[in-house]
């Protein structure tokens, strides 16, 4: 009886069966729902720079007494090589000390509707190691900038390429720098902005190039853009130069370690030569009978 009652009218015949159906569009701007992209060290990166660290922890507290002990005591011979080297160990210690910070706290969680971002605040007098935390919506952000940063003179100079982000009330937080010769695969910071700037809707501005130093970076003097423009051939000139001058270094400290080790030899040698050898006795052997 169903198939004999006829469809109501005004009606649509009803589609064939197996006939494709009409694909839905949808209208409006909504944004699909994308996936939460999270930057963050590896356990074992961490865990390698924390045991690094704890392991020459004792060495560095050592040095002090060690001074303390040969100054107190008079012993001036090789004091000032100690204190030389007690410097050096203490600036290898804090660059230690800053990666093991940056592997352990650092993170950037691209989420769906805002980034959450723990990175080193880059103010005050130890700008790595303090640390700050920012939780910024996408429809809060103003742009999203890069642009080099050039460090150094003509003798080593080196190229870092910085993000950061403007936020519509003009506040920036800076994202970080990276080596363009030596880029940290667990914080490409060029990638990052890029995937930000998406997900607010913009494109990254790229500020061009400025020519900066430490000091009046430390004091917060705006940079200087520069009245040249820096194409490819001299940046990859710059980059040559930069591992020249890394190689001279690293071949004149093996040739200063070689050079105290052979003098050490020649004067262990010299000192084994100058012992003075027992003269024999005068007195006469009876004879035998």
């Amino acid at each position: 009886m169903a198939d004999t009652i006829p469809p109501p009218a005004g009606s649509a015949p009803a589609a064939a069966a197996g006939e494709a159906k009409a694909p839905v569009v949808m209208t409006g701007t909504a944004r699909p729902m994308a996936e939460p992209k999270i930057y963050a060290s590896s356990i074992g990166r961490s865990t390698v720079f924390s045991l690094l660290f704890l392991a020459l922890l004792p060495f560095l507290a050592s040095i002090p007494a060690m001074l303390y002990m040969r100054i107190s005591h008079g012993l001036w011979h090789d004091t000032w090589g100690l204190v030389l080297f007690g410097i050096a160990f203490a600036f290898v210690m804090l660059l230690l000390l800053v990666e093991m910070l940056f592997s352990i706290r650092a993170r950037i969680e691209i989420g769906d509707k805002s980034v959450r971002m723990t990175l080193p605040t880059g103010g005050g007098p130890t700008p790595l190691l303090r640390y700050a935390t920012h939780d910024v919506p996408y429809s809060d952000i103003k742009s999203v900038e890069t642009r080099r940063e050039i460090y150094g003179g003509a003798l080593a100079p080196v190229l870092m390429r910085g993000a950061r982000i403007i936020t519509k009330d003009d506040r920036a937080i800076r994202l970080g720098y990276v080596n363009e010769a030596n880029v940290d695969p667990a914080f490409p910071y060029h990638a990052i902005a890029e995937e930000i700037a998406a997900r607010a809707g913009l494109s990254v501005a790229d500020r061009g190039n400025v020519r900066r130093t430490v000091a009046r970076k430390a004091l917060g003097i705006v940079s200087d853009p520069l009245s040249t423009t820096i194409d490819e051939r001299e940046i990859s000139e710059i980059n040559r130069q930069h591992n020249r001058v890394l190689v001279a270094l690293v071949a004149g400290l093996i040739m200063l370690v070689g050079l105290g080790i052979v003098s050490d030899v020649i004067d262990e040698g010299i000192r084994s030569t100058s012992i003075p050898v027992a003269e024999p006795s005068n007195a006469k052997t009876p004879p035998r009978k």
